[in-house]
């Protein structure tokens, strides 16, 4: 009989100490398994994105890492991660591998959206947005610091305004300016100096256009130009984007074609896998097309 109790006692002490286990250790319960599978999910997506840009330059592994991060999305729709991950795809896509202008146009604006989601992300921002819409990204509050969602919202918008010329997007002048300026106080390197790229372009733009008199300055010159270029090479000379921006939205725009030449001809020489693979892949596409434009005799 005392050893029935005894056993009896062993069975309670063991499922106490089981129970006390679950709640103690709830990484093994089912919140617990979600999060795992968001991570999981998460890695298998930068993983893929790092392949697209790296040693797997092709549409097909752009678009493996885009599926992954739509899934993660359905997991979490909050994710600023994936969001930016998938602003930056869709960027990606319309410019190294979409054939026509209209789905170009359409993979910017969803590359557009997904930047705008994820600065929605920022409860600030949210509400600046909700009462104000649009004009919420000329007037960033303060807490609004992911430089991904920034960026990537202001690479999109700016292929988006280009296609509709620099008057009929007026409108999108005043954002693209505070987007890149914003992102040039946080992180003035990123992406190879993305931003003083942005901007330099920008200016380029405005100030070459025929009416540039009728289209708001904001403080952009042909020398803050020419200055955001050159600090872009310095910050990242591997960058073949770099020069290539340079020519296209400066030197040409000045008349400056021995200086656009040289510029290309960089593009052309210098090794596509140092730094930035992807990019430089698709600035020597680019610098290749610009060559035979308006250097025919190349």
């Amino acid at each position: 009989m005392r050893n029935g109790v005894n056993l009896s006692r062993l069975f309670f002490l063991v499922f106490l100490f089981l129970l006390f286990c679950l709640i103690c250790n709830p990484g093994k319960g089912p919140e617990a398994t979600e999060s795992d599978q968001l991570r999981e999910l998460i890695d298998r997506a930068d993983e893929a994105a790092s392949k697209a840009r790296n040693e797997l330059r092709t549409k097909d592994q752009l678009e493996k890492a885009i599926r992954i991060y739509k899934r993660v999305l359905k997991l979490d729709p909050g994710n600023a991660h994936a969001l930016n991950r998938l602003s930056l795809g869709y960027f990606a896509l319309a410019e190294a591998y979409l054939d026509s202008k209209k789905e170009e146009t359409s993979a910017y604006d969803t590359g557009y959206n997904y930047g705008l989601k994820s600065l929605r992300t920022n409860e600030d921002f949210d509400d600046l947005y909700e009462k104000k819409g649009f004009r919420a990204l000329k007037e960033l509050p303060e807490s609004v610091v992911d430089v991904e969602g920034l960026f990537w919202i202001g690479a999109n918008l700016g292929r988006l305004s280009e296609r509709k010329g620099a008057l009929n997007s007026l409108g999108n002048l005043s954002a693209l300016v505070s987007v890149n300026r914003r992102v040039l106080e946080l992180d003035e390197e990123y992406l190879g100096g993305g931003a003083h790229r942005a901007l330099g372009s920008i200016a380029g733009e405005i100030l070459g256009h025929p009416f540039s008199f009728l289209i708001p300055k904001h403080d952009l010159s042909w020398e803050g130009a020419r200055n955001h270029f050159e600090r872009a090479i310095e910050i990242a000379p591997e960058c073949l984007e770099n020069y290539f921006s340079y020519a296209k939205y400066y030197a040409l725009k000045k008349g400056e074609e021995g200086r656009a030449r040289e510029l290309i001809d960089k593009v052309l020489s210098r090794p596509t896998e140092e730094g930035y693979p992807l990019i430089n892949s698709i600035a020597k596409d680019k610098a290749r097309a610009l060559k035979s434009e308006k250097f025919e005799d190349s």
